[in-house]
């Protein structure tokens, strides 16, 4: 190809693709320069080329078999994608359980509301209902602590 601005519309010209103003531009620009002149006929010649082609006919057996071919690269390559992706997970699942068997166990402290649950002297505590005995054991730890 030329470095001619024209030549990027000579696809389009030889086409059809243009509108009158454009197709009037091209031609004008094609009295002008033979090396447009020049790749036009080519394509011209190209695309008589193959219009005179013979086409290849195929029977239906080997267009089904053509057809079917195609399928088993399709299912193939989703196949493929499916396994890549299995693979990348089953990956990341182990990293995963391996750090966090790393970590090991660690105590968590008691959540906040616990240690105001018990209140530190036990004397102001009011555990005369079963329910209030039953969280004051559960806060303490030790049933035996409750008033």
């Amino acid at each position: 190809m030329s470095d001619c601005p024209f030549s990027q519309q000579l696809g389009a010209y030889h086409d059809g693709e243009l509108d009158a103003q454009g197709r009037a531009a091209v031609e004008r620009h094609l009295q002008q320069c033979s090396v447009c002149a020049a790749e036009l006929a080519q394509l011209r010649a190209l695309s008589g080329l193959f219009a005179s082609a013979q086409q290849p006919r195929l029977s239906q057996i080997s267009m089904h078999r053509l057809h079917r071919r195609v399928d088993v690269i399709m299912d193939e390559g989703i196949v493929r994608i499916a396994r890549f992706t299995s693979a990348a997970a089953a990956a990341v699942l182990l990293v995963c359980s391996i750090l966090l068997a790393r970590m090991g166990r660690t105590t968590a402290a008691p959540p906040p509301w616990m240690e105001l649950a018990a209140p530190a002297d036990s004397a102001s505590v009011d555990a005369s209902t079963p329910a209030a005995v039953q969280y004051l054991a559960d806060a303490s730890g030790r049933p035996e602590d409750v008033p």
